[in-house]
């Protein structure tokens, strides 16, 4: 006995099989692109932090340990749990520049994954006392 089949039997079936291979690829992606706002984020964190100690050392009678303190509490009220692991610098700072570097890791979604590594520097001029002179 022979049945014919149409088309739409042939396919009966496909669709579970084609949902079972792409649902771990779309769920990768998905983790990817997750990441990938984490890492960014914890980008910016480390960038606003770095300026925010470059504005508070280059002050008026301040030094490169205030900019370093500015810049570690504003890692720890914007950054939190996203940028793990910071570290403050302020190598390369000399007498008429500040510098102020940030370093730290991005956190991962996957446990016991390392995280993206984040660096950010931002560094200005120290404000001085000066007078006039020329006699005018």
């Amino acid at each position: 006995m022979f049945i014919a089949l149409n088309a739409a039997d042939r396919d009966r079936g496909s669709s579970p099989i084609q949902v079972a291979i792409l649902f771990p690829v779309v769920i990768l992606l998905i983790f990817a692109i997750v990441q990938a706002f984490l890492a960014a984020y914890a980008h910016n964190v480390a960038q606003t932090a770095a300026r925010e100690g470059v504005s508070a050392g280059r002050m008026y009678g301040a030094g490169p340990g205030d900019g370093a303190a500015k810049a570690r509490s504003a890692v720890n009220a914007l950054g939190g749990d996203i940028l793990v692991d910071s570290h403050v610098s302020t190598a390369g700072s000399t007498a008429a520049r500040i510098r102020i570097t940030v370093q730290g890791r991005a956190i991962s979604l996957l446990p016991g994954m390392g995280g993206w590594p984040v660096t950010a520097s931002a560094s200005g001029p120290v404000e001085r006392w000066t007078t006039a002179t020329g006699g005018r």
